[in-house]
């Protein structure tokens, strides 16, 4: 798979190919995140995007009737249908196996219901103070309001209730909430700054190709996704995505389940549902799976070596319990929060491979993983990519300011004998400094190693002087 960006960030104009590992080198503020950045976001926006579509209507549609409910309150079944699409919904949502098309319809199909229950309610005035007292209890109050505004608050209940309907009902194809998606994705992982902010007017373009084929075509200008060109977000090769840059979300309460899935602040309706990709990974990390015997016996075969290889840094397993991870280790449980920085990173790979969240169609993206690890485990956790790259097919972009997570890498992708899945990008700078690009170096791993080695030079140099001096002296 290929991406290339043009005027996102400070990348100018540039691709990168995403296949087996690629890892991208370069000093600081040369723009080695950006194509994580754009990668996550984009893939991100459109995994599960009928999941998503389904918890917004649902979302929505539960809103919507409670503001039915308080412009109307006098009728009971409004609460009832609210209740029923809850339920339903719910059920839904913690079956393992679902039909994405069913909720949606039976979501339109009890709105309906209701509006045709309210179309056809006899409110006629004789009647209508004995249907208030029938469905409301506060009957005192209920007396106090008029046949006319009666009618009036049920009319308006029910063009609430139509307007929900047809929301509901509208972007059968999900083209416009997959560019509301990926536009807001964008815009917090870029923190709104997604062209560069030294750009004066012009476009800026994002493109993945797999295969040729087109996967993802976004034109981007003054921050907005354009409408002046079709946007492009067909499926990629990877079906699920995780960016690592902080390990501290192991410090953080445990969740659940049930927030991943039901947690309102997830709604697509309101754009601040869309969550960072950190607080994304703690989601994944605090849900889990109802996995079979016989699917956990395929998971454990298939990672065995991998987990014999985590195991030799971090043998203990995960519980999570009254809102709190753990680390057991024997009769020892430990916090998770009290684990180390560099056993936290590995303890989020061994989370994820017990989920069964790293598989062939899975896109890691990690930014600078050895800040945190002793040059011994800097080497242990580059095997365990590299075997998770060959064994498990799994795709990993990374980037390293280490000469030795370099060189580690360098070394076990031939040990493992998967250079030629393996590439290396250097950043560059360019006009004055103001724009980077991306230079693949597959043939001169060399120009990585003198970056690294000519600051080392420099900072041994001035040591060696004052040295000196201070023999003299």
């Amino acid at each position: 798979m290929n991406i290339h960006l043009k005027n996102i960030g400070i990348v100018k104009d540039s691709s990168i190919e995403i296949k087996g590992l690629t890892v991208i080198t370069g000093q600081n503020n040369s723009g080695k995140t950006t194509v994580g950045k754009a990668l996550y976001s984009l893939i991100d926006s459109v995994v599960n995007l009928k999941q998503k579509a389904l918890n917004d209507r649902y979302y929505y549609a539960i809103e919507q009737m409670e503001k039915a409910c308080e412009v109307f309150p006098f009728y009971l079944a409004m609460r009832r249908g609210r209740r029923k699409i809850e339920n339903e919904c719910l059920n839904i949502f913690f079956s393992d196996a679902y039909e994405e098309a069913v909720v949606p319809n039976k979501i339109d199909m009890y709105l309906v219901d209701l509006i045709h229950e309210l179309e056809n309610l006899d409110i006629r005035e004789e009647p209508y103070v004995d249907i208030i007292g029938m469905y409301y209890t506060h009957s005192y109050t209920a007396r106090k309001i008029d046949y006319k505004s009666f009618c009036a608050y049920r009319d308006e209940a029910i063009s609430i209730l139509l307007t929900a309907k047809e929301n509901i009902t509208s972007d059968p194809e999900l083209i416009h909430y997959a560019k509301q998606s990926i536009h807001a994705t964008l815009m917090l992982e870029f923190y709104g700054q997604i062209q560069p902010v030294n750009m004066d007017g012009g476009n800026s373009l994002i493109e993945i190709y797999n295969h040729g084929e087109p996967c993802f075509k976004i034109n981007i200008e003054d921050n907005e996704i354009s409408d002046k060109e079709e946007v492009v977000y067909w499926n990629t090769p990877y079906r699920k995505v995780h960016f690592i840059d902080n390990p501290y979300i192991l410090n953080e309460p445990v969740y659940g389940r049930a927030n991943k899935y039901l947690d309102r602040n997830l709604s697509f309706v309101n754009e601040a549902r869309i969550i960072s990709h950190d607080n994304q990974l703690k989601y994944t990390l605090d849900s889990p799976r109802d996995m079979s015997i016989f699917e956990g016996g395929i998971i454990d075969e298939r990672y065995k070596v991998i987990k014999e290889k985590i195991d030799l840094i971090l043998p203990g397993e995960f519980e999570a319990k009254d809102g709190d991870r753990f680390y057991v280790d024997g009769s020892m449980k430990l916090n998770s929060g009290n684990l180390a920085t560099g056993s936290k990173l590995f303890s989020i790979i061994k989370i994820l491979l017990e989920l069964g969240e790293i598989d062939e169609t899975t896109l890691l993206i990690l930014d600078e993983p050895e800040s945190h690890l002793y040059p011994e485990w800097q080497n242990s956790f580059v095997e365990i990519l590299m075997l998770l790259i060959k064994e498990i097919g799994c795709h990993v972009l990374l980037t390293t300011h280490s000469s030795h997570f370099m060189l580690a890498i360098d070394a076990y992708m031939r040990k493992y004998e998967i250079t030629d899945i393996c590439n290396f990008y250097h950043t560059e700078h360019i006009d004055n400094g103001e724009y980077v690009t991306y230079q693949c170096v597959n043939d001169s791993l060399d120009t990585i190693y003198r970056n690294f080695v000519s600051f080392l030079s420099d900072v041994k140099l001035l040591r060696n002087e004052y040295l000196t001096e201070g023999a003299e002296e």
